[in-house]
């Protein structure tokens, strides 16, 4: 598979040389020298420290190849951010020649012995960057041709089934006898409308019969061009099914999908899930109303923006998906505001609306792309394709489970278990059959043109302004008993119907960059230290709406605690609108600027390929140019709303869990009680010792006597 192999050769140079996601801007484009820097400036001698010089930025550019003949010596030299690791190779082949780092100049250089064969051209890579160029004085033999060109030929199956894909290759011979692999070089076409080819891969789509066609291939050196061709046969196979069945002949991407569905295409633009950043109008320390993923900092993965897509090397030395985008709508490049053709282009539809389609990371021109993953689906593309559906609670946990890195690693309450639910498990989302209420994921998070109603306490951006609420099903006085009905005011139905969450899979509590990475066994990739716990009990404070925000690139500020607040809800005992919520308590020790006190942003694939933190700090402060200050670690704390595995009735909280039990924290939530009134201890300041439960104690002042509030605490009464 030719046409296929120089991808995944290309993919390896862009790993060895340290994969850096995406950088800060538009990753559309990879012409020589474009993009921001991927990889950072020299180590210092301490561990855990980078030099502290401010350098101008150096763009990395290719300024010279050149063969001496005399020497049997290649010579290549560019520039590049000081501390860069640069790759070169042969531009035909791709295969490896050396590999260098810039030095703190900014320059690097790179002398390569008697090469076999000497390159015609040489690519020099960085990241997600490269750059190419002719050799100078290279010899007529370069790239293992002599002479002039004398024959192509092109390679490949004889039959291939409609709806999949088949690989071709073209080999060129030169007149001393030599041949040359040129597929990634020939232009390549095919003479039917019911198929398509690009770098000798044809896909083939429906036809009605079996029909063979012509696939051809024309490559030029210099003046001389060859072409040649071979026939090969589409087989008619089952007839595709599904709600788009007959609608296009061939699947092309999401530009098939255009054809009909425009307007909704610019409204999944328009949409969070794509933009990963909307209104953040409820989010509090923010400096722009527009936030979300992109742009935003946090305390699992850390920094979206540098960390978009690519190929990471496990321990094994396989190759694996990497990057946040896995979980992005999209093809693979960022979103931008605008809705261009390619950006519309860059929504991947059968994400969300094929069940069967299954996609893997691939360079396509260049650049990390999503590509079908046909060897991974039941069905072909074409039938994948066709079989469109509206999204359900399984496509959800696609992505949603997997937050953070691993099944309820992040959320706490959406794990893979939420697939075949038990009612005591998750009492909506259980089957009716299994005395659940039968929900789905949009029975609660209701859409509207692609957007999707919810927020929680710990997201920046809202999508869709419709509030989820339990109200939204539920009266505001549920219960039979009006002493329960009194707390719902103030009090979250999470509170009491969520006693406990990780039901079956177990969360991260706490994740640790200073402590040595630990290897995983499924991946065979490194991750952070974690604390990973189930059947965990929630904390609770009080949530009026907003949360409070830490903002990428300011200075971190501890707050009383001691720890950096990521993101905590804001609201108190005072405040008539908040409510006591059910929450996840998520801590975190990660690299901060001892200087500037800004949290750093990671080349996570550096670290999850090699758990070196310090490398990855490096990287990740270049790639978003930042001073390099060395770096610390600072103690960190994110507060998240618990809204799924609600019990079913009978589970849920009694009230001496509450009252008379240790699991609520009045003081952090401000009921502490004074501790003397009238100068005598409290309640010996009205009368004798009395033992009595906190019910009948507080009915008697409250309701009997009317006491208010600050009678016995320090607030009074929220209205």
């Amino acid at each position: 598979m030719a046409g296929k192999q120089l991808t995944v050769a290309a993919l390896v140079l862009v790993t060895l040389a340290g994969w850096g996601g995406s950088a800060p801007t538009s990753d559309a484009g990879f012409a020589a020298g474009s993009g921001e820097a991927g990889i950072g400036t020299d180590m210092g001698t301490a561990a855990g420290t980078v030099t502290g010089r401010v350098r101008p930025r150096v763009p990395f550019a290719l300024t010279k190849a050149e063969w001496e003949a005399e020497k049997a010596q290649l010579q290549v030299e560019g520039t590049a951010p000081p501390g860069t690791q640069v790759t070169v190779a042969n531009a035909t082949s791709l295969v490896t020649l050396g590999r260098t780092s810039a030095g703190s100049d900014g320059r690097w250089r790179l002398e390569v012995r008697d090469p076999r064969p000497v390159p015609c051209r040489v690519r020099a890579t960085a990241g997600e960057r490269w750059s190419e160029r002719a050799v100078d004085h290279a010899p007529a033999t370069c790239d293992g041709g002599g002479g002039g060109l004398s024959a192509l030929a092109v390679l490949g199956p004889a039959t291939v089934a409609e709806g999949h894909t088949a690989t071709y290759t073209a080999r060129a011979t030169f007149t001393d006898g030599s041949t040359q692999d040129v597929t990634a070089l020939a232009v390549w076409s095919v003479n039917s409308p019911h198929a398509t080819i690009s770098g000798g891969v044809l896909t083939a789509g429906e036809v009605a019969a079996d029909e063979t066609v012509l696939v051809s291939a024309s490559y030029t050196r210099g003046s001389e061009t060859r072409s040649a061709s071979t026939t090969v046969t589409i087989l008619d196979q089952v007839p595709v099914s599904g709600s788009h069945a007959g609608r296009f002949a061939v699947y092309e991407g999401t530009k098939t999908c255009l054809t009909c569905h425009l307007s909704e295409a610019m409204a999944m633009h328009a949409s969070v899930h794509y933009q990963w950043q909307g209104n953040a109008s409820e989010a509090v320390g923010l400096s722009s109303s527009l936030a979300g993923k992109l742009g935003g900092i946090n305390d699992f993965c850390i920094y979206p923006d540098i960390n978009w897509l690519g190929k990471l090397v496990n321990l094994d030395g396989q190759q694996v998906d990497g990057g946040c985008a896995r979980c992005h709508a999209g093809l693979g490049a960022k979103p931008a505001p605008e809705p261009t053709q390619a950006q519309l282009e860059n929504i991947d539809c059968l994400l969300c609306h094929s069940k069967n389609y299954r996609r893997t990371v691939a360079q396509v021109d260049g650049a990390w792309r999503f590509v079908p993953d046909t060897a991974a689906m039941s069905v072909s593309l074409q039938q994948a394709a066709v079989d469109i559906t509206k999204p359900d609670s399984a496509t959800c946990l696609n992505c949603h489970t997997k937050a953070g890195g691993g099944n309820n690693y992040k959320r706490g309450d959406l794990e893979e278990a939420h697939r075949t639910p038990s009612a005591s498990f998750d009492v909506h989302m259980a089957p009716r059959a299994a005395g659940g209420a039968g929900l789905s994921c949009l029975s609660c998070h209701t859409a509207a043109a692609h957007h999707i109603a919810g927020r929680g306490t710990d997201l920046r951006e809202r999508d869709l302004a419709d509030p989820v609420r339990c109200t939204n099903c539920h009266s505001r006085s549920p219960h039979k008993d009006s002493k329960l009905n009194s707390h719902t005011a103030r009090v979250s139905c999470t509170v009491c119907h969520i006693p406990e969450f990780a039901k079956v899979a177990p969360t991260d509590l706490h994740r640790d960059y200073s402590a040595s990475a630990e290897v995983v066994a499924a991946t065979r990739l490194y991750e952070p230290h974690m604390l990973l716990a189930s059947h965990v009990q929630p904390e609770y404070r009080f949530f009026n709406g907003t949360s409070q925000f830490y903002e990428f690139g300011s200075e971190a500020v501890p707050d009383s605690s001691g720890r950096i607040v990521m993101s905590k809800p804001l609201g108190s005992i005072t405040d008539p609108s908040a409510q006591i919520v059910a929450l996840k308590r998520h801590t975190a020790r990660q690299p901060i600027d001892p200087v500037t006190r800004r949290l750093l942003p990671l080349k996570m694939s550096t670290f999850f390929q090699t758990g070196d933190v310090t490398a990855a700090v490096r990287q990740g402060v270049a790639a978003v140019g930042w001073p390099d200050n060395g770096f610390e670690f600072a103690e960190t704390e994110r507060w998240m709303g618990l809204y799924h595995e609600v019990a079913p009735a009978k589970q849920a909280l009694q009230c001496s869990a509450c009252h008379g039990g240790t699991r609520m924290d009045f003081a952090a939530l401000g009921y502490t009680p004074l501790a003397t009134r009238n100068g005598k201890p409290l309640c010996s300041s009205c009368h004798g010792a009395k033992t009595a439960s906190f019910t009948k104690i507080h009915e008697e002042h409250v309701t009997e006597k009317h006491y208010d509030c600050s009678t016995c605490h320090t607030f009074s009464k929220a209205q």
